[in-house]
C-alpha cells in the first residue's frame, strides 16, 4: 500500500500531472436512444447482445474493447456501458463510453450495434431500434474533464470550493485485500480513482505514478470531509466469460466536502466518464458531485 511520505507537499505541480495524464487518455461518450418494442430491456441484455455482435463483426476489436490490451497483468476492458435518464419521449436510454478509442475501433463498435439490432433482445429475438446517437463528451474536443476549475469571478466562489456532495448513486466497490471497503473514505476513493486513471493512461510502472499517488493521498487528507453516509446495494450480473452469475457486492453514498473537492476537482471530474473500482463495465463506481443540500 503506498502512503504519503513524511514532508510531501502536493502542490499545483501534482495537479499539473495529473492534467498531463489526462490529455494521453482518448474518451469517447456517446447517449443512445432506444425503442425497444416488446422488451423491458436491461443494460445487461443490451450489453450482452453489443458484446455478441461485436464478435461477430471483428473479433480483434471485441477482444481490444473487452478484454484490453497490452501485458496481460494490464488489460482492462476499454468500454462502460451504465444506465442514462430517458428523453422524455423514448426509452430506455443508455450511455456508451469507449476509452482509448481510434477510428477503425469506432467504426466497428457502432457497426456492432446495428448488427445488435438485428440479432434482438429477449427469449424472442425481438429487433430493437437506435433512434438517436448523441456525442456527450469526447477528449477530441476537451470536455469530458475539467482541467482545472472553472475561472475565478468577483464576488463567486469557484465550483472546486464550494460545499459539495461527492455521491454515488450506482453501487461503488472498492475492494482491499479482497474484501469490500462498506465505509470508504475521501483517500480511499482519491487512490481508487489515481489508481483506474493510471492503468487506463498505461502508466503504472512509470516513474510519475508514485508521484500521482503520493499526491492523491497528500491532498485527499488535507481536505475536510465527513464520514460516509451509505448502504449496501449488492447487484447479480450475468457473467458471459464465466457462463454463470455473479454477486457484486458494493455501496451507495455520500461523503459531505463542507469546502469542496479543491484540488481534486480535476481528477473527480475526469472519473465521472471513467469510473472507480470493481465492476466499471456494468456501470458501477460513478462519482458524482452535487451541492450539498442536494442529497
Amino acid at each position: 500500500m503506498i502512503t504519503a511520505e513524511p514532508g510531501y507537499c502536493a502542490t499545483e505541480d501534482w495537479k499539473r500531472l495529473v492534467t498531463e495524464v489526462l490529455e494521453h487518455i482518448s474518451i469517447k461518450a456517446w447517449q443512445l436512444y432506444l425503442e425497444t418494442p416488446g422488451v423491458m430491456a436491461s443494460t445487461p441484455m443490451l450489453r450482452g447482445v453489443w458484446g455478441r455482435a461485436l464478435k461477430h463483426v471483428n473479433s480483434k476489436v471485441y477482444a481490444d474493447v473487452f478484454e484490453g490490451t497490452g501485458p496481460q497483468d494490464q488489460r482492462r476492458p476499454a468500454y462502460i456501458i451504465r444506465p442514462s435518464a430517458p428523453d422524455p419521449l423514448t426509452a430506455p436510454s443508455i450511455e456508451w463510453i469507449l476509452l482509448d478509442t481510434n477510428p477503425a475501433t469506432e467504426i466497428a463498435a457502432w457497426k456492432a450495434w446495428l448488427v445488435a439490432c438485428g440479432m434482438g433482445l429477449g427469449p424472442r429475438r425481438q429487433p430493437f431500434r437506435i433512434l438517436k446517437r448523441e456525442l456527450i463528451a469526447s477528449s477530441e474536443q476537451e470536455t469530458w474533464y475539467l482541467a482545472s476549475e472553472p475561472p475565478k469571478q468577483p464576488n463567486i466562489t469557484p465550483h472546486a470550493h464550494m460545499p459539495q456532495k461527492l455521491a454515488f448513486l450506482a453501487p461503488l466497490r472498492i475492494l482491499r485485500k479482497r474484501k469490500l471497503i462498506e465505509a470508504p473514505t475521501l483517500r480511499d476513493i482519491a487512490t481508487a480513482g489515481m489508481r483506474r486513471i493510471a492503468g487506463i493512461a498505461g502508466i503504472e510502472r512509470n516513474t510519475r505514478y508514485r508521484d500521482l499517488m503520493h499526491g492523491a493521498i497528500s491532498q485527499a487528507n488535507a481536505i475536510q470531509s465527513e464520514p460516509w453516509c451509505g448502504e449496501r446495494l449488492d447487484v447479480v450480473r450475468w457473467s458471459a466469460k464465466q457462463q454463470k452469475e455473479l454477486t457484486l457486492y458494493g455501496v451507495t453514498g455520500s461523503l459531505s466536502l463542507p469546502d469542496g473537492p479543491q484540488r481534486l476537482w480535476p481528477l473527480l471530474s475526469a472519473l465521472r466518464w471513467l469510473h472507480i473500482g470493481k465492476g466499471t463495465v456494468y456501470g458501477m463506481g460513478q462519482p458524482t458531485l452535487m451541492p450539498l443540500q442536494s442529497l
